[in-house]
């Protein structure tokens, strides 16, 4: 008859203590203004094109605010489109008390800034796609004096 050693304690605990973890962890996926990435800025006319024509094929943009760290804002001579897309993980432990860890990264971005004079005419516009950590620049034109 041949005798089993017995397991050592870690040798259950860590089953133990990775099913418990695992039971805290969610990860998910954000998505801010997602109808706006990819979004098609051709038409616009710089020194041609008035801030009523924009508004009025985009609509107004994102409510003044931040935005994943970015600001998402209209002033009086700027527009700015911002569309994210954030991965969030998260690890909480306890039961009473919950301390959270927490990582969110923004793995894409598209962003389009149009600027108008005093007139309420395009005065330049960029188009920026930020994926992971390349930025491509696919749009960038202005006026001419």
């Amino acid at each position: 008859m041949t005798m089993r050693r017995p397991r050592p304690p870690f040798a259950l605990a860590l089953p133990a203590l990775l099913l418990a973890l695992g039971a805290g962890c969610t990860v998910s996926r954000v998505r801010v203004n997602p109808h706006l990435a990819g979004l098609d800025a051709t038409w616009i006319a710089p020194g041609r094109t008035t801030r009523a024509e924009v508004i009025e094929r985009l609509g107004m943009p994102p409510p003044v605010g931040r935005v994943e760290n970015a600001p998402a804002y209209v002033s009086d001579d700027t527009l700015r489109w911002l569309a994210t897309d954030t991965r969030i993980w998260e690890l909480r432990v306890g039961y009473i008390v919950t301390p959270i860890f927490r990582h969110a990264r923004t793995v894409a971005a598209d962003d389009l800034l149009v600027r108008f004079d005093a007139r309420g005419v395009v005065r330049g516009l960029s188009r920026v796609r930020r994926r992971g950590g390349r930025v491509e620049v696919l749009d960038f034109r202005g006026a001419l004096p």
